[in-house]
């Protein structure tokens, strides 16, 4: 037979309060006691055995259970901070000791006991609210050494925690494309995103320039930069690092990925061959666009073997490779036959996507088995 802890509890907690009673019942007797007196004793601590083998888990597991419940809902980062807060507060309480236990009794006996409670309280209360304002100073202080890494600390990171820290380089064309910001936003990316000082640079120069493209382009690099250092989940850091032996912005880019070993976010398809040529890794937007377009495009054409009949009047229905329905207007005569079709209409819903086409021409391209 398992007995819960619960259980446990219980026994534990009779035989606690009992032996409470018993003594309490002991004192207040005579030294010595007369029969009415051990009855009261006895009686007393039957009471008290009782007591406890009913109320002990109420007074322990439940406010425990409760404790943990509630805890289950707050993130563990919180709990650590309100945790270092009543233990900063515990530290300033021992520092008070020393005068305190110099007042006379009974303030010298309680008062530090009272303050050390109140300070650790406090503590972890200014914790506890300012929390949000203490993940901003740490996120802060963490960009702040991410700005002023070397190569070397780099490599010191990964040779102690064995992970290196993700982190991208963002190139001109990149930050001008604007695509980098939502894909931030969609959390595809983990990590710190670093804009190196000659990129800043040359935005600068397009931003000042003459040519009126080129103007335009530099601003809005720059105004893509400031509202992703304001609204971005992932940190944009400037990075002040110069790179000997190279003057164009493309080598420096390559040398500095090889030198960070983290990759180059661009859509310069010059950048991408020669750093791929360097063993640099490149993450191309263009790339990424292509690779999530959508595989059928309004006014497309193709061919699509119609297997089934319509809801409506005159509807046939084929699919494409990945389960696609595609219903196509005038083709029930069609049915076990391939058709060219055009897309008139695409219409997503909550169990898929549907696409509705016509007939590019009335007759079937060739006959197929149903």
């Amino acid at each position: 037979m398992k007995l819960s802890l619960r259980f446990w509890v219980r026994i534990v907690g009779m035989f606690l309060l009992g032996a409470l009673c018993y003594w309490v019942g002991a004192e207040l007797s005579e030294p010595e006691p007369s029969e009415t007196q051990l009855f009261a004793t006895r009686l007393l601590m039957l009471a008290g055995a009782g007591l406890g083998l009913l109320v002990t888990p109420r007074i322990t597991l439940d406010p425990v259970s409760e404790l943990l419940r509630r805890t289950r809902s707050i993130p563990l980062t919180a709990i650590v901070l309100i945790a270092l807060g009543g233990l900063l507060g515990l530290v300033f309480s021992v520092l008070l000791t020393f005068p305190l236990t110099a007042l006379p009794a009974p303030l010298s006996q309680f008062l530090p006991i009272g303050v050390a409670l109140l300070l650790g309280y406090i503590g972890a209360a200014i914790f506890a609210s300012h929390r949000r304002d203490l993940y901003d100073l740490a996120k802060a202080w963490r960009r702040t050494r991410s700005a002023t890494a070397t190569p070397g600390d780099t490599e010191q990171t990964v040779a102690s925690t064995g992970v290196a820290p993700r982190r991208y380089l963002l190139d001109t064309s990149a930050i001008i494309d604007g695509r980098i910001a939502a894909v931030a936003h969609t959390g595809f990316l983990e990590g710190t995103l670093l804009v190196p000082a000659f990129v800043l640079a040359e935005l600068q120069d397009l931003a000042d320039s003459s040519d009126e493209l080129r103007r335009s382009k530099g601003r809005r690099g720059l105004d893509l930069l400031n509202r992703m250092q304001k609204d971005s989940p992932l940190p944009v850091e400037v990075v002040s690092v110069e790179v000997s032996g190279v003057n164009k912005v493309d080598d420096k880019l390559v040398a500095l990925g090889r030198q960070y070993q983290c990759p180059v976010i661009t859509n310069d398809f010059n950048l991408n061959r020669v750093a791929g040529l360097q063993g640099v890794k490149v993450l191309s937007l263009n790339q990424l666009s292509e690779a999530v377009r959508p595989p059928v495009l309004q006014d497309q054409r193709f061919h699509v073997i119609i297997r089934n009949e319509g809801n409506s009047r005159q509807q046939g229905v084929g699919y494409l490779d990945d389960g696609t329905p595609i219903i196509v207007e005038e083709a029930r005569s069609l049915i076990g036959q391939s058709v060219e079709v055009v897309v008139t209409r695409l219409h997503q819903t909550q169990t898929g996507r549907l696409i509705f086409a016509q007939l590019a021409n009335g007759t079937p391209v060739q006959n197929a088995e149903r």
